[in-house]
C-alpha cells in the first residue's frame, strides 16, 4: 500500500485532483486460517496539496477528542476527498479515476452517524 501513497490523482477529464494521502481498508475478504477475514483496498483519501499529516479528525465526529484540534484539521482538509475503489480506473505512475473530481465524496461524508437507542 505504501507504493500508492503520494502518487498524483488524475480525474476522468485529465485534471489533477491531488495526491493519495491514505488508503481505506475493509476487512471482508476471504478467511485467513479460520481466524479473520483478509483486508482489501476499498478506497483512497485524496488531498489537493500537502496539508500535513492525517490524524483521523477529518473523517468523523472525533468522539472525546479536543474540539479545537478537530476544527483546525477539518478546515485544513476541507477540500480532501474520498475515492472509492470502484471509482479508480488504473494505478500506474499516477492514479487515474473513472469519474470526474466532482463525483468524489468529501471526507466528512465517510462518517455516517448511527441512531442511538
Amino acid at each position: 500500500m505504501g507504493a500508492i501513497i503520494g502518487r498524483p490523482v488524475i480525474d476522468s477529464a485529465g485534471a489533477v485532483v491531488g495526491q493519495v494521502a491514505d488508503v481505506e481498508l475493509t476487512q471482508d475478504g476471504p478467511m485467513l486460517g479460520q481466524v479473520q477475514h483478509a483486508l482489501r483496498l476499498s478506497g483512497l483519501i485524496v488531498v489537493p496539496r500537502n496539508t500535513g499529516r492525517l490524524f483521523g479528525y477529518e473523517r468523523g465526529p472525533g468522539g472525546q477528542n479536543p474540539w479545537l484540534v478537530r476544527v483546525i484539521i477539518r478546515r485544513l482538509h476541507r477540500h480532501s476527498r474520498y475515492a472509492g475503489w470502484d471509482q479508480v480506473e488504473s494505478i500506474e505512475q499516477e492514479v487515474r479515476l473513472a469519474v470526474p473530481a466532482t463525483d468524489l465524496a468529501p471526507l466528512s461524508d465517510l462518517f455516517q452517524s448511527q441512531p442511538h437507542d
